[in-house]
């Protein structure tokens, strides 16, 4: 067998090199390499799409990671490869880079010993460290370390090699010959240097001996390595012989829910079944056979594939978010699903709306099904903490995202590294596109005011080719905006753990590989509309005594007076109904009932704004236009929305129908038209099978390709109904707020950061309103704005230069001891800086004490001068 690279580093770890997984595998197989391994400094990144692409091409993936001892930014310290033999090692190396990025007391030795006892056979140590050697040679099992001769192509490199050949002797340690692999062509080590600048914060003159791989650190072909390490024969077997002894395969392609506590006697899925019917027989009186039927069809499929586990969990935060009063709504594709409604996971009827199951799971696909819950966003933490608490801390973590370098970012980045000038690099990304980089000459010709810009000089011709080259590279982790991934068993036995940039506890893979891993994603969000209905409720009932039930749409929307701000329009403030767009649309159809806002929320979308039919929709809603149907089967699929595919689920209903799809087929289809997962490819892959199709059921070519078209539109967006319908239950419940408690209303928007618009829209729009709109006041104002009695109070907190402290003082010692009465009174009780208490004054804080501004100006001069 011929070498093994077992030191190579791929871009997921900016701190080691710029090979992405592609390149780096066409260069092993060029290379002639039958296995190759993967080992980022202090991570397993890219551990699940290595060993798919990986086997793609033919390569045997092996699984590791280079661990440093220590934290400091830059600093080069000892480090060791660590090198998974098998599941348990690769759980091993697992834990350990978790480790080394969570524990601030981390040591290198005492992990590595640790791990060691706990799975003794089920890794490999390497190191060419003298110190960290001889601590672990007293500690490792035999067998497991070795001393590492890593020929990266540095000067003076065989001189280094011979010393750590003489100590392996001295220690009597097996030595195991690498190849240190920053990059996978010698090309690459300008990129390489790049990147090391920009995570040193230096430029790339300023680079020392040692910040960078030596230019040799490329990915050689095995023979070119045994070469340069002909002199230690021994060291060359023993690598082959490890490469050959780690053998790890991750487990895709089944699904691993996690454990949810059963009462005896019970499986999940019986358990699923009675809490299902128990919740049929709430949500429906009488319980109909229709009902019975489509329960029980949902409880087979969700049972066949494998999902009760999970229906279980989300349900059990449900219940938990509902018991405690947290403001949720359950959203997306699960508001298709019957069994979802009745757990109450969602409150939409998908009987009542028509809603159909296959949208949610598909039984033709096996397929994560995909719950959205939203949270009020100010108490979504006590959702979050119930999970970690039940299902364990060490089973639960937020899924993390990949920050990229965008066009503009690697640009500016780029030439900052390169030390160019800050002014100089301001007036070139204020002008260049934000996501596409191309060269000088392309860009000219696509973006016309980037000609003013000299791109064909230097320094900025080699700027723009680095910068190409960099975009679409990972930058930071960050986090997911509400997925958790929750497991049966220690997550770091499979995903390895890192901090976020802001210092949050993330997986180290993003949303992709953990589903490939079969993981269960659950999405919790946060909303602020949620935050703002609740607010207004409770207010409303601590105040009058009176319990909103905002849960009653059919009764909110039947409100004439709300049926009358809606269908004019006058919906600023209105969760997802406010935006100018939407508002027009509203009073352009004029909006009514429920189904028609439904309907509103989503024709709006660009799948069917861009296609024209959004004017149809328009025109047929208000008579102006006959409702006509390319086909006579439309009318019974579309006659709700006047024949024009207005959601996700009618793409399916019309493949299936006209097309003689299978579900799985249709399903498909819409997947390549979703947002998320929208594929060019994949749709001109099946405008033929449809079209062709359809004629050989009996429709017309053109009317066929016509209802392509249509179909085709959508690879935009468009919302599934069970979305828009969930949507629009928030909707309606806001604008009933407004219309009967506006003051409170506007004054909960504004606190909870708005919508779709800043303050000073808000503001406006409660003046139109006829509220009074009052200035911060010591003695009456909160932390926030407040709203009641026809009038909105701003709050301190909106105040600029007020500290935290002085707010809370404020308010603490106005609880404690009462109103203050004077300018002198509220200096004495809560100790403002004088920048602060003149801030107050003459934003009219102090206006209740009777005194003008200026006058109560001189009294506050006096004051401080006294102090």
């Amino acid at each position: 067998m011929g070498f093994v690279h077992l030191r190579c580093h791929s871009n997921f770890s900016l701190l080691a090199g710029a090979s992405s997984l592609d390149e780096l595998l066409e260069a092993a197989r060029a290379a002639g390499l039958e296995s190759l391994a993967l080992s980022d400094t202090n991570g397993l990144y890219a551990a699940v799409p290595f060993q798919r692409k990986a086997r793609e091409r033919g390569v045997r993936p092996i699984f590791g990671a280079v661990l440093t001892g220590s934290l400091e930014r830059g600093a080069t310290g000892p480090d060791a490869l660590v090198l998974a033999r098998d599941r348990a090692g690769f759980a091993a190396v697992s834990r350990l880079v978790t480790a080394r990025h969570l524990e601030s007391g981390f040591s290198l030795a005492g992990a590595l010993a640790e791990e060691a006892a706990r799975a003794p056979e089920s890794m490999f140590v390497l190191s060419a460290d003298p110190d960290l050697l001889q601590q672990l040679a007293a500690t490792l099992p035999a067998g497991m370390l070795y001393a590492e001769l890593c020929h990266d192509g540095a000067e003076g490199v065989a001189q280094r090699l011979r010393r750590t050949a003489g100590l392996s002797e001295r220690l009597g340690l097996p030595c195991a010959a690498t190849g240190g692999v920053f990059f996978a062509r010698p090309e690459g080590h300008d990129l390489h240097r790049l990147l090391r600048a920009m995570d040193l914060g230096r430029t790339t003159g300023s680079l020392r001996e040692g910040d960078c791989a030596p230019e040799g650190a490329f990915l050689a072909p095995a023979a070119e390595m045994e070469r340069r390490l002909a002199a230690w024969p021994e060291a060359l077997a023993n690598a082959a012989r490890l490469a050959e002894m780690c053998r790890v395969e991750l487990p895709v392609g089944r699904m691993i829910f996690p454990e949810f506590h059963l009462p005896d006697g019970e499986s999940a899925y019986s358990l699923l079944l009675k809490n299902a019917f128990r919740g049929a027989c709430r949500r429906y009186r009488p319980l109909t056979a229709p009902v019975l039927e489509r329960l029980r069809g949902e409880l087979e499929v969700i049972d066949r594939q494998g999902f009760s586990p999970y229906f279980l969990v989300v349900a059990d935060i449900a219940r938990f978010a509902r018991r405690r009063r947290i403001p949720m709504v359950g959203r997306g594709s699960a508001a298709n699903s019957l069994v979802a409604y009745a757990l109450g996971i969602t409150d939409v009827d998908p009987i009542r709306y028509n809603l159909f199951f296959e949208r949610f799971l598909n039984p033709e696909r096996h397929s994560p099904p995909d719950i959205d819950l939203d949270f009020s966003w100010r108490r979504r933490d006590e959702v979050l903490e119930y999970v970690y608490r039940t299902y364990g801390a060490d089973r639960v973590a937020m899924i993390c995202t990949y920050v990229t370098f965008s066009a503009r970012l690697a640009f500016r980045e780029t030439a900052k590294a390169l030390g160019l000038p800050p002014e100089e690099i301001g007036r070139f990304t204020r002008i260049m596109p934000g996501r596409t980089l191309t060269d000088p000459q392309e860009l000219a010709a696509k973006w016309p005011e980037t000609r003013s810009l000299p791109l064909e000089e230097e320094p900025w011709r080699t700027v723009i080719s680095l910068a190409r080259r960099l975009a679409g590279f990972p930058r930071h982790l960050s986090m997911h905006a509400g997925g958790i991934v929750v497991a049966p068993f220690p997550l770091t036995d499979l995903v390895p753990l890192a901090r976020s940039a802001k210092g949050f506890v993330v997986t180290q893979y993003d949303m992709f590989p953990v589903e490939e891993l079969g993981l269960v994603k659950i999405d919790l969000l946060s909303q602020r509309a949620l935050s703002v209905n609740e607010e207004v409720a409770r207010q409303v009932e601590r105040r009058d005594g009176v319990r909103l039930d905002l849960e009653d749409i059919d009764r909110l929307a039947a409100d004439p007076e709300v049926v009358r701000l809606v269908s004019h329009g006058r919906t600023m403030g209105c969760f997802y109904i406010e935006s100018p767009a939407m508002r027009q649309l509203l009073e352009k159809l004029r909006v009514r009932t429920f189904e028609e806002l439904t309907a509103a929320s989503s024709v709006i979308r660009p799948g069917v704004a861009e296609s024209g039919m959004l004017a149809q929709y328009v025109d047929r809603h208000r008579g102006r236009a006959p409702v006509e149907y390319l086909h006579p089967k439309l009318k019974e699929l579309l006659g709700e929305t006047y024949g024009v595919m207005d959601y996700q689920e009618d793409v399916i209903r019309v493949a299936h129908a006209i097309a003689g799809m299978s579900l799985g087929q249709a399903d498909l289809l819409r997947r390549a038209m979703s947002g998320k997962l929208r594929s060019h490819e994949a749709m001109e892959a099946l405008e033929r099978q449809f079209v062709e199709a359809a004629v050989s059921r009996g429709v017309e070519r053109a009317a066929a390709v016509e209802i392509w078209r249509q179909i085709r539109s959508f690879a935009g967006y468009a919302f599934c109904k069970a979305h828009s319908a969930s949507y629009a239950r928030i909707s309606f419940q806001s604008a009933y707020l407004k219309v009967h408690w506006p003051a409170e209303f506007m004054a909960a928007v504004l606190a909870n950061g708005g919508g779709f618009y800043g303050p000073s829209a808000y503001l406006e729009e409660a003046r139109r309103m006829g509220l009074a709109i009052l200035p911060p006041d010591v003695n009456r104002s909160g932390i926030e704005y407040s709203g009641a009695a026809g009038q909105v109070r701003v709050g301190l907190n909106v105040i600029a230069g007020l500290t935290r402290r002085t707010l809370e003082r404020t308010l603490q010692s106005r609880a404690v001891e009462g109103f203050f009465t004077s300018l002198a009174d509220y200096c004495r009780r809560v100790g403002p800086g004088y920048a602060e208490a003149q801030t107050l004054v003459r934003c009219g804080a102090f206006d209740s004490f009777e005194l003008t501004r200026p006058e109560l100006l001189w009294r506050l001069e006096l004051l401080f001068e006294r102090g």
